[in-house]
């Protein structure tokens, strides 16, 4: 899911809603009912039958480079139907899509953390009875399952009685990792100015790095410490930022419970991992000029990127969707990156009692984000266009020639299951630049998205796994503002001395607050 910039946004996107009439001017007998075969599920639309639909989404010029090919290849397929795309940058998005309220295109992105909402008003199209259940299987059920909602119920989730008001984009991973190449030359230095074998690219590999062996936070810390001299001698930083939902859900920890109806931030190991992350912002003598990142900056996604793609930080976070420019094959980004980037599974917490090798241990949990593609459910949008367009979006998404583009444009991880082995063996080959000539696929340890998708398994061995964010199990997003509020407040990266436990005292009676009126509003 691309949203470098969409994560400050996401928070206003209901009330804006709310303020444009969004739940005004509902198609109630919406349906294609005339060009759908029940007996194959397939949706027919007249060759004879011309019709136009405008579809949206977020992203760079790489994305819209990317996207714009899509199109143009359903329509060469499909000649009686036309596209008109438009790619909005993240920045600007939702606000762009709240103040088309009245008109909205006919399909569109809606990020997983504000589906709950767009559901709730009404406005998108359940278009359930027109999806089979053998199209669906061999999506990723975690992707799936986020978009069923029940209006009865007014509760996200698969249930029997739930509509599916969107198809999923993607599923796309968070996962930490590191430039390589500038780590073999900080091994290379330390090593040759020390003399001690411990810095050898060799030994680090074999102890830290690992695409399956998961490390704890203070092993982390240990990496961090020992590479940090090279870092401060050369003005970069050893880690761009820490991504705050990794470390929570790594420690056992959430904001809410499973169905949003609670608050869960007086745990004692949510207040650790705020812990975890703060120390990584101060070295051993409390000072931000020691530590392992930049303090101020310290869960920055925006920055952390820009960070890492400039070589100033070793290790950050990236997601398939980074690939699209990391391989350099679009025109606005035509040349591939010139290090070579790994993956490795997000380190764990000891969980709430605090020590390693007990029972409640955490387990390497990063975030699973994802973005719908929902279908207007406003009189706006006719019945023949949500034909067309569900018939767009189950090519884009449930058939393997489209996945295979895309993926293979840098732009996600495939949708489908039966693609995984696929995906994961891509990542041993090579791909062409925009500019021309063969590079390899970077990072190439692709089974990295891959295990974290498919979840863990104590039982096998499987440690690494993920999870969405907090938002999707909240009507609202407006608890995450007055939450990013708070920490700068507090003074929590700037502040050798702030703990998390201060920070859970000043925020939990405004979550408790939010937590109130959303339950309030679906009647729980």
């Amino acid at each position: 899911m691309k949203n470098k910039k969409l994560l400050s946004l996401l928070a206003i996107a209901a009330p804006v809603l709310a303020a444009c009439s969004a739940f005004s001017g509902i198609d109630t007998d919406a349906n294609i009912d005339q060009y759908y075969n029940a007996e194959t599920g397939e949706i027919v639309i007249p060759a004879d039958q011309k019709v136009e639909i405008d579809w949206w989404t977020w992203g760079t010029g790489t994305t819209e480079a990317i996207f714009t090919n899509v199109a143009k290849k359903f329509m060469a397929m499909n000649p009686n139907i036309k596209i008109n795309y438009t790619c909005t940058p993240s920045s600007t998005y939702l606000t762009k899509l709240a103040n088309s309220s009245n008109h909205y295109p006919d399909v569109f992105f809606v990020p997983d953390t504000d589906f709950y909402y767009y559901a709730y008003s009404g406005v998108i199209w359940d278009f359930k009875k027109y999806v089979t259940s053998t199209e669906l299987d061999d999506a990723w059920q975690d992707a799936i399952e986020r978009y069923y909602y029940d209006p009865a119920t007014k509760i996200v989730g698969k249930t029997d009685k739930a509509g599916l008001y969107a198809i999923p984009k993607d599923i796309s991973v968070f996962q930490l990792a590191y430039n390589e190449t500038l780590l073999k030359t900080a091994c290379r230095e330390l090593f040759e100015s020390t003399g001690d074998a411990k810095y050898k690219f060799e030994n680090i590999k074999s102890r830290y790095l690992s695409d399956t062996k998961t490390l704890n936070w203070d092993e982390f810390r240990e990496l961090g410490n020992l590479i940090n001299p090279y870092c401060r001698n050369h003005n970069k930083y050893f880690l761009s930022h820490y991504e705050l939902y990794s470390a929570l859900y790594s420690n056992n920890a959430d904001f809410v419970t499973d169905d949003g109806s609670a608050s869960r931030i007086e745990e004692p190991q949510f207040a650790a991992a705020l812990d975890f992350l703060h120390s990584l912002g101060f070295g051993a003598d409390g000072s931000a000029t020691t530590g392992l990142m930049a303090g101020a900056s310290g869960t920055s996604t925006s920055t952390g990127y820009n960070s890492f793609i400039g070589q100033n930080s070793i290790f950050s976070w990236v997601g398939p969707w980074d690939c699209e420019t990391f391989w350099g094959v679009t025109p606005v980004k035509p040349t591939a990156i010139e290090f070579t980037i790994k993956m490795m599974p997000c380190p764990y917490g000891p969980g709430a009692d605090g020590a390693y090798g007990t029972e409640d241990d955490g387990v390497s949990t990063t975030q699973l984000g994802s973005a719908g593609y929902c279908i207007s459910g406003k009189t706006t949008t006719n019945n023949l266009q949500r034909a067309a367009s569900l018939k767009f979006l189950k090519w884009m998404s449930l058939q393997e020639d489209c996945q295979r583009d895309l993926y293979r444009a840098g732009s996600m991880l495939p949708l489908l299951r039966s693609m995984k082995d696929e995906y994961i063996e891509f990542g041993h080959g090579q791909v062409e630049q925009y500019s021309g000539g063969m590079v390899d696929v970077n990072p190439s340890n692709l089974n990295v998205f891959i295990d974290t998708v498919d979840g863990a398994s104590t039982a096998s061995g499987d440690v690494v796994t993920g999870r969405a964010k907090t938002q999707t199990r909240t009507l609202g997003n407006e608890w995450k503002t007055d939450w990013s509020s708070t920490v700068d407040s507090v003074g929590f990266w700037s502040r050798a001395n702030c703990t998390g436990a201060e920070l859970v005292r000043e925020y939990k009676d405004t979550l408790q607050s939010w937590i109130d009126q959303y339950n309030s509003r679906i009647g729980r």
